[in-house]
């Protein structure tokens, strides 16, 4: 009996030991498998090695492996430019150039009016002047208000705006008449007079039905090739006879040698005819020229002598001074009259003797 019950605890013992082995068994794995979860979380998975090259006969058939893509950044330092450009929109044609350290800065103004004076909206001129609260104006403008600022009401005139000025002395532009012919670039600041005294300004084609536009020395060219009959050709210091009618608004004269253009306009006013003779050109031009008109009738002339005046576009009004008036009872009722016109340079005398041939006929 003894033995067996020493049987019976032996084999509880054994199967108590392989619980034991088993379940500490599994513990370790749980364990193994709570150890391998960070890993997973942590570590980066290496990159798969190549594949093993195929053999010939697949390596032929199936299409070469794509590259890796590269995902470095390559820098490259470009050179800096000469010039630095600044643009802005609602281009006007303003093209500015400003000293700098490192040169010319080229720049496109987009509200040309910023830089003009806000009362007489002229191109501001050195002094500029500043009110408190900041309102600026030009010195005409300023002495014009009493050195009252239009805007606030505070004194204005006292101040000189520095910033303003430094801007206005660096800025060139083109001249507006670049298109013209003109090279020149000036001071934003005497942009106004550059304008008045540009030898480059433009003048229209005092022919009706023409648009031509253009420098005097080629509307010249373009009246001589296009409008060869309509001109009057003359000769400087020599006086030549036209038949004048009455109803005749003007003639375009043209010298033969240089060319120069000269209206001769004529308005009809309730004392009698109004005449007056321009020179189609620049007002900047140094030539100066004289006209001595001589309207004759019935035995009587009147004589008249005057300068020109430069012109750009013919105008049908008559000048506030410097004209022949030829009263009604001069002309009678004949409807026109016969005028004498002689044009000299100044400096020159006019020809004694008048030219030779007959009148030119009126149109």
């Amino acid at each position: 009996m003894e033995e067996i019950v020493r049987e019976d605890e032996e084999s509880d013992e054994d199967e108590e030991e392989d619980d034991v082995d088993t379940s500490d068994g599994s513990e370790e794995e749980d364990e193994d498998e709570d150890e391998e979860e960070p890993v997973v979380e942590t570590v980066r998975p290496q990159p798969s090695p190549p594949p093993p090259p195929p053999p010939p006969q697949q390596q032929q058939d199936q299409p070469p492996p794509r590259p890796q893509e590269n995902n470095q950044i390559t820098t490259v330092r470009l050179q800096p430019p000469q010039h630095r450009l600044f643009e802005a929109s609602n281009f006007l044609g303003h093209n500015l150039v400003g000293p700098s350290r490192n040169g010319a800065i080229y720049a496109t103004l987009s509200d040309p009016e910023v830089l003009d004076c806000p009362i007489c909206c002229e191109p501001l001129t050195i002094p500029v002047f500043q009110c408190e609260n900041g309102h600026t104006a030009c010195s005409s403008c300023c002495r014009k208000l009493q050195h009252k600022c239009p805007s606030c009401a505070m004194p204005i005139g006292y101040n000189r705006c520095r910033a303003i000025e430094k801007v206005l002395e660096s800025l060139k532009i083109p001249c507006s008449n670049r298109s013209y012919g003109c090279k020149e670039s000036i001071c934003y600041s005497k942009k106004y007079e550059h304008d008045r005294s540009c030898s480059h300004a433009p003048c229209t084609c005092p022919l009706p039905a023409c648009n031509f536009q253009g420098s005097s020395r080629y509307l010249y060219l373009h009246c001589r090739s296009k409008h060869l009959r309509d001109l009057i050709s003359f000769r400087f210091s020599t006086t030549f006879p036209l038949c004048f009618r009455v109803d005749h608004k003007f003639h375009v004269l043209q010298e033969d040698k240089e060319g120069v253009l000269f209206i001769l306009n004529n308005r009809l006013e309730c004392l009698g005819n109004i005449i007056t003779i321009s020179c189609m050109g620049p007002s900047s031009s140094k030539l100066g020229y004289f006209y001595e008109l001589t309207a004759k009738a019935e035995g009587s002339n009147v004589r008249f002598q005057s300068s020109t005046r430069n012109i750009q576009t013919r105008v049908d009004h008559p000048p506030s001074m410097g004209f022949l008036l030829v009263p009604n009872d001069f002309i009678g009722t004949r409807g026109g009259f016969t005028l004498d016109v002689c044009i000299w340079r100044l400096g020159s005398n006019p020809a004694v003797s008048s030219a030779l041939g007959s009148s030119i006929q009126c149109k």
